[in-house]
């Protein structure tokens, strides 16, 4: 999570390795977007302004139930366990 705007706590900067692939087309993507928004792109950005989010604790349980799914719960509670996180359990 990063800080709040009015944290003196410093960003942490992600650790990314410079041989990264994606890393290195994301450094050399274009930063200026050239096209123009249509009417339509322009109405359902600024009604998503408003929309509710998703709670972390929603998703969590949501990737949870699918990697139960498909067989994969102990390498998700791996993860979990790898990032400091509880695994979430089922309500």
């Amino acid at each position: 999570m990063s800080p709040r705007r009015d944290s003196t706590a410093p960003a942490r900067q992600p650790v990314i390795p410079e041989n990264d692939p994606v890393w290195q087309a994301v450094l050399r993507a274009p930063t200026r977007y050239d096209e123009e928004i249509s009417d339509e792109e322009r109405a359902v950005m600024a009604a998503d302004v408003n929309a509710p989010g998703i709670p972390g604790e929603v998703v969590t349980a949501e990737i949870r139930k699918r990697a139960e799914a498909e067989g994969a719960l102990a390498e998700y509670e791996e993860i979990m366990r790898a990032r400091g996180r509880a695994p979430s359990r089922p309500r």
